[in-house]
């Protein structure tokens, strides 16, 4: 009997050791996923290298051996004198008359060299009008008085006036105290080039073109509605290409198209040289991810028209500041735009669809270029179908090799699809623990203000949120396979057992995202493709031919090579678009967790068929450890000076200061208060911090609003635009001194007609001030509004004050610089005895964006006191409160 168990006991140990020898005649060598650390590290780089890469600028002289190319060099020097004329704000002298008289004079000349085939016509219009821009909180009714659009068309001269156009559109206004080279001359200029080459053409086209240049953009989207609902042109056009800029230099990405229309990406798809557009970014756009909207908007959903977005928005660090300059626009961007813009207005000028575009209405359309190489494009419909029938051969294919892994292995169905439960948990929870740990991290740094050490140096993303992802999928499969019991199966066929859950794992995150119409999904579709392909490969290999054991790894490694590279190139994308933006977004919002985010996903797509490779390793600890080392050296430096977010003039921090002068007025029109100030409008997390330092030099303090918001209407701020009253409670108020100016507010009650009837009240009122104004009004309660004259009905009102509705009217005047006469109708009582007699509360504001001539001796000193990081938008502001 003893014999009989020492025997037993023998073989167990016999059998152990033999199962420990052939584990580690499976293993590789660390230096293996250090070999595939390098590989992707290596396909990073070259996508990076392929990312930058730009096609050569062309010159005047090489016009003469490229008669239908864009020439970068005339836009070049087209951009040149537009920016050299300072900002561009609408209403001011820059915008108005030198802008418009230079886009004139360009406009002219290209009339005068085009083929006589073409006729060229140009002209000023001069606008007047309102929209309602329905935001949910912030709700606003835009006007506007004589604002001008330079608005030229290219149609042929031996012929009828075309029934269908084709419209280009950009903006030549630029924002405060920048002078707008990007933002948008470098498009405007574009579009010079782009008419200047088409004039030149020998051929008519089929359909006319229309060349919108906006005067009036960065104020609500006032231009594009001015062409859309008063320019008789606009009646006849069918499809349009916009273009704006978020950014200085890289690529023009095509973020938005349609919507419907897919007609307009087989366009895009079979005649832009340089293809750069992804569904992704659309998705995002429209999800209101990035705090900002362009001329795109209005033109569908006013206009109600299919067209294409084209923008700038990679290392957007310059938008909307003083360094978005001439020297930082580079040649090779106006080629690369002027080349894709161009080609695509050739085709689109000559395309059959114009003629009855209703007719060829489609779907929403999953978009993608490879690597810049070429376009991938198919119909929301075509993606259901390729969603779904991808995953049901990707469950075949894993299920084939799940089979093929356990022949021999005397295991059950149901122990092999409990295996595969097993397999799919652990690569979920290590998901969910990695994504757990990077969101983690993004709370803490957000609790301990360290937030945005990545702004500049922006590696770090790498540092502090993919590592702890990585150490989590990296880990599990490790720790799993190290303590399981059973050792029916092999390690590389557990390995392989992993990536097929995550296989599964990929094919159920496709399949919800297909169920919500979210065409993004097609990342997954990506990888779940190439890995299928390389699981059917390695099945026939397993099948046809006697692989070895390390054969499979492969086969599959190759297969990853693509995805990997496009996966690169959509973290390049998306990572140098939303950077920039976390510096001008929500001060109370925490920028670390949205970038924590991208990087969690990038992290997923990437190693997601790499990390259970770790566990092949002999010392696969070792490699889990250099992880965390590069994690804690980015902790490290994250501490340093070199993880301050800000750098000057290419990484600045954003300021938006107003010296106020406010005045509150009783009923009976007496002075009930005056005061002075400067109100900070916070853009980052850094802002409160910076700005009470810097009050203490200034002998004064940096207080909240806190009750002022409840005492008075919009917290009796001169708001520039309603939705900054969605930050009170992160912004700042220095009390200072009042100023006087030339320009002040003129607010003159004229007449007040009473109707008993109807017990309808009518106020006429008129008011001057400067270019931009905006209007607040707030009836008591047990009064209503019933009418006004801002437009044609009373809009909804927006986030209310101390129970009352609140309106809120932005007023713009270019050319036009009349007194505004508007009239306010009311009906009803006030319901408060402390408000007898009351109608409505009507604030007047007045911005001085382009007046630096007017900031006080005050104002100049604690602008100075800036660190040169800072970019400071500073300019006066007046406020009127007055009760009717």
């Amino acid at each position: 009997m003893e014999e009989r168990q020492n025997q037993s006991e023998t073989h167990s140990l016999s059998s152990s050791i033999g199962a420990k020898l052939k584990k580690n005649d499976e293993q590789i060598s660390t230096w293996w996923l250090v070999a595939i650390t390098g590989v992707v590290v290596g396909v990073y780089l070259l996508v990076y290298w392929n990312w930058v890469s730009m096609p050569i600028a062309l010159r005047r002289a090489d016009e003469s051996t490229h008669p239908d190319r864009f020439i970068a060099e005339v836009a070049k020097q087209h951009l040149f004198e537009m920016s050299n004329v300072g900002p561009r704000v609408a209403g001011s002298y820059a915008n108005e008359i030198i802008t418009v008289q230079f886009l004139l004079r360009i406009i002219k000349e290209i009339a005068a060299e085009a083929n006589p085939i073409h006729r060229v016509e140009v002209e000023v219009q001069q606008a007047y009008g309102d929209m309602f821009l329905d935001y949910e909180k912030y709700p606003q009714t835009s006007v506007y008085q004589g604002i001008q659009n330079v608005v030229a068309r290219l149609i042929p001269s031996q012929r009828k006036d075309p029934d269908n156009y084709l419209m280009l559109s950009s903006h030549f206004d630029s924002v405060p105290q920048s002078p707008g080279a990007g933002d948008d001359g470098t498009m405007s200029v574009i579009m010079l080039e782009v008419l200047r080459k088409l004039s030149q053409s020998p051929h008519a086209y089929d359909h006319g073109l229309v060349f919108v240049f906006n005067g009036c953009e960065e104020n609500t989207l006032q231009g594009s509605h001015a062409f859309v609902a008063h320019h008789p042109w606009f009646r006849k056009v069918r499809t349009f290409i916009n273009m704006d800029v978020a950014a200085n230099g890289g690529r023009d990405i095509m973020f938005q198209a349609g919507p419907k229309y897919s007609f307009l990406m087989e366009y895009y798809r079979d005649y832009v040289p340089h293809p750069y557009c992804t569904a992704v970014a659309e998705e995002l756009f429209q999800a209101d991810l990035v705090p900002s909207e362009t001329d795109y908007y209005v033109y569908s959903n006013y206009g109600n028209i299919p067209g294409m977005d084209f923008a700038h928005s990679t290392w957007g660090y310059l938008y909307h500041t003083a360094y978005d300059a001439y020297d930082t626009i580079p040649n090779a961007t106006l080629q690369h735009t002027g080349d894709n813009v161009l080609a695509l207005a050739r085709a689109l000028a000559n395309a059959e669809e114009l003629f009855a575009i209703d007719d060829h209405e489609g779907s929403k359309a999953v978009f993608f270029d490879f690597l810049n190489w070429f376009l991938v494009y198919y119909p929301l419909w075509a993606s259901i179908i390729l969603n779904i029938g991808l995953s049901v051969i990707a469950l075949l294919a894993v299920s084939l090799s799940s089979w093929l892994l356990s022949r021999g292995k005397e295991l059950t169905i149901w122990q092999l699809v409990l295996q595969g439960l097993t397999d799919m948990g652990v690569i979920l929870l290590s998901i969910i623990v990695g994504a757990g740990l990077s969101l983690v991290l993004a709370v803490i740094l957000n609790a301990v203000d360290s937030t945005l050490s990545w702004f500049t140096q922006t590696w770090l993303i790498f540092g502090l949120y993919i590592c702890p992802f990585l150490i989590a999928t990296c880990s599990a499969p490790v720790l799993y396979i190290h303590f399981i019991k059973k050792d029916h199966l092999s390690l590389h066929t557990r390995v392989q057992s992993l990536l097929n859950a995550t296989c599964v794992l990929y094919v159920v995150i496709l399949i919800v995202l297909t169920a919500m119409s979210i065409r993004s999904g097609y990342l997954f579709t990506m990888a779940i493709l190439f890995y299928t392909v390389t699981t059917l490969l390695n099945a026939s290999l397993h099948v046809f031919v006697k692989q070895t054991s390390v054969c499979w790894l492969y086969v599959h490694l190759i297969g990853q090579i693509a995805p990997i590279a496009y996966y690169s190139s959509i973290s390049l994308t998306s990572f140098a678009t939303f950077i920039p933006m976390q510096g001008r977004g929500n001060a109370g919002a925490n920028p670390e967790l949205l970038i924590a985010l991208f990087a969690v996903l990038v992290g997923l797509l990437v190693t997601g068929f790499l990390s259970p490779l770790v566990a092949l390793a002999r010392k696969a600890y070792l490699f889990i450890a250099l992880i965390a080392l590069f994690f804690v050296i980015s902790i490290i430096v994250m501490v340093t000076s070199a993880g301050f977010p800000f750098r000057a003039h290419t990484t600045p921090e954003r300021f938006y200061i107003y010296h106020c002068t406010n005045e509150f007025y009783h009923h009976n029109g007496t002075l009930r208060r005056l005061e002075g100030g400067f109100y900070v409008h916070p853009q980052d997390r850094y802002t409160g911090d910076l700005i009470r330092e810097l009050a203490i030099k200034f002998a004064t303090n940096a207080a909240p609003l806190g009750v002022q918001c409840e005492k008075e209407l919009y917290c009796g701020i001169p708001f520039y635009q309603n939705t900054h009253h969605g930050q009170r409670e992160n912004s700042l108020w220095i009390q200072g001194n009042t100023f006087t100016l030339p320009e002040t507010i003129e607010l003159k009650h004229i007449d007040t007609q009473y109707v008993p009837t109807l017990n309808t009240t009518t106020f006429f009122f008129t008011a001057k001030g400067t270019d931009h104004m905006s209007f607040y009004v707030s009836p008591v309660r047990g009064v209503k509004l019933v009418d006004w004259s801002f437009s044609k009905s009373i809009p909804r009102s927006g986030l209310p004050w101390n129970g009352q509705d609140v309106h809120y009217i932005n007023f713009v005047h270019g050319i036009d610089d009349r007194p505004y006469e508007f009239h306010i109708t009311v009906q009803g009582s006030a319901t408060k005895p402390l408000e007898a007699g009351w109608s409505f509360y009507l604030n007047v504001v007045a911005q001085y964006m382009h007046h630096e001539q007017y900031r006080t001796q005050e104002f100049q000193q604690f602008i100075h006191l800036f660190p040169d990081y800072a970019h400071v938008v500073a300019y006066p502001a007046h406020l009127i409160s007055k009760i009717f």
